[in-house]
């Protein structure tokens, strides 16, 4: 039986992975900053909010997407994404409509117990006093809560985690570095019978190189957004598929080394060559 596919959405890297990435994948974006991470995840996400129908019984189009953030309001990532790309921002705004599309934010767990007053996080809630710096002692544990999320919303689905790098800090200040590699290992686990696709997000260099590859190892796939240096005042956005189960024997049959990316407010992220292994 053929592995389904989800695609991208993103036409010359769909087109050479035979229609997208295995369904059921976790799947690891691992960027420098400003390198396309985040980009990437974006105009995945937006244009599959486009895709209505499929005709192609390989590939799957996820009904619903969901977005979680840790630290970040709705209004502040859809600013964003308003300004650096409009086309999907209004895509966005209509799948947000019609339910396609859903914003999850675990800031009050996250930043439950710390010193952060409850006010700066909901500036709605009551004037604030001595009591507002306290946040509720009903507010669940981080991980229990995405847990339960996930548990209701992952199955057939897209699920972006725009960082990993916040959710991996959480769990280092509660539990040890074993609990966390644990969780993630029952996560790659899970998506299996979840049979849509996880895109989760870690900042390159805030951990070590042996935490990052003890991460890596739990995950399906790895992708790594960097910077090349071209000269003295050039750089290129590079973009390299360093594990992934089901995609890596394509490239490697093709002699793909890696992508160079780029990043239009029209287009979002795209990509714009292909570099092969020379002589082969």
């Amino acid at each position: 039986m053929n592995q389904t596919k989800i695609p991208t959405g993103i036409i010359s890297l769909d087109f050479i992975l035979h229609g997208g990435f295995p369904s059921g994948s976790l799947v690891m974006l691992q960027g420098e900053i400003g390198a396309g991470d985040l980009e990437f995840a974006l105009t995945t996400a937006s244009r599959l909010l486009m895709c209505v129908e499929n005709n192609d019984s390989c590939t799957i189009i996820p009904p619903k997407l969901c977005y979680i953030s840790f630290t970040r309001s709705t209004e502040d990532i859809l600013n964003e994404v308003e300004l650096s790309f409009p086309d999907f921002y209004t895509i966005m705004q209509e799948s947000i409509q019609q339910d396609r599309i859903e914003f999850k934010d675990f800031s009050s767990a996250y930043f439950a117990s710390s010193f952060i007053p409850t006010t700066w996080m909901s500036p709605s809630r009551a004037e604030q006093t001595f009591d507002s710096l306290k946040w509720s002692a009903e507010e669940k544990n981080l991980v229990e809560t995405l847990v339960e999320y996930l548990d209701e919303n992952a199955r057939g689905n897209i699920v972006i985690i725009d960082s990993l790098t916040a959710l991996a800090q959480y769990c280092l200040n509660r539990m040890q570095w074993k609990d966390l590699i644990m969780f993630l290992r029952g996560l790659q686990r899970v998506s299996k019978t979840w049979n849509g696709i996880i895109y989760a997000m870690l900042n390159d260099g805030i951990f070590s190189n042996s935490s990052q590859q003890e991460i890596a190892e739990c995950m399906d796939g790895v992708i790594i957004f960097k910077w090349e240096q071209l000269g003295p005042s050039q750089r290129q956005r590079t973009m390299h598929i360093k594990k992934f189960r089901g995609v890596l024997p394509v490239l490697d049959g093709d002699n793909i080394v890696n992508f160079e990316t780029q990043i239009s407010s029209g287009k979002g992220f795209e990509v714009s060559n292909i570099k092969r292994v020379r002589g082969r």
